[in-house]
């Protein structure tokens, strides 16, 4: 089988596509009838590998890039909404009383001083939630709830 497209990937560019694990760096290319032979060195490991693909899957692949500048053609959105993600996951690292402050109801003192001053320090969290009729325990659980899952 005859190449005549121009190739989608040169030696020197950074693929995705051809180590599941990391990208690598292409450092040679070996057309070999409907086979592709590609050299590799792995961006991170730096680990020498040599990997055969159709032609056709050598045409499909894409390079990130061919120098050391970065591409901000990504979608916009999807960024922001992944920034806030991690913000969210990783709040109750620096706020210790994170479902408080992103809880829609506004808790009592007491109820605030049970859940993270008796309910959450404890190894295991085995206990009987018990107190007068309107005390809030309903909004104490759900702070728990919510404090554990946030915490993972």
């Amino acid at each position: 089988m005859q190449i005549n497209k121009t190739m989608p990937v040169q030696i020197g560019d950074i693929v995705n596509q051809i180590v599941a694990t990391e990208p690598v760096v292409v450092n040679s290319i070996k057309v070999m009838g409907g086979w592709v032979n590609i050299g590799y060195t792995g961006k991170t490991s730096n680990v020498f590998g040599n990997k055969s693909i159709q032609v056709d899957e050598f045409y499909s692949l894409t390079a990130i890039t061919s120098d050391n500048t970065f591409n901000f053609s990504g979608n916009p959105e999807r960024f922001q909404l992944f920034a806030e993600a991690e913000r969210i996951n990783s709040a109750y690292q620096f706020d210790p009383m994170f479902a408080v402050n992103c809880s829609i109801v506004d808790p009592l003192p007491h109820q605030v001083e049970a859940v993270y001053k008796y309910l959450l320090p404890l190894p295991k969290i085995r206990f009987l939630l018990a107190d007068d009729t309107g005390a809030g325990k309903t909004i104490m659980t759900g702070l728990l709830l919510k404090e554990m899952i946030m915490r993972g």
